[in-house]
């Protein structure tokens, strides 16, 4: 699941997903067709649930935070990276 892909690679951000196949190549346009109005970033996520609990909080600002990682804001639980 989303915990095990955060961990694994340590390098949170923005993934794209493929929604159908073809080629890609640099200079090509992106279509941004949903940004969220709060300031809630993945890495701020992956902070929050790793090595700063004190940010918890203010993940639970993001109303599509997923279910696991909100159920762990709103219980003040962290896990580890090692």
């Amino acid at each position: 699941g989303w915990l095990k892909t955060f961990t694994a690679a340590a390098r949170p951000g923005a993934y794209l997903r493929v929604l159908a196949p073809g080629s890609v190549q640099g200079g090509d346009p992106v279509e941004i067709t949903h940004r969220p109005d709060h300031d809630v970033t993945v890495a701020m996520v992956f902070q929050a649930l790793t090595t700063e609990p004190s940010l918890l909080p203010q993940i639970l600002a993001a109303p599509d935070l997923a279910d696991d990682p909100r159920e762990m804001a709103e219980a003040g639980r962290t896990f580890s990276l090692g």
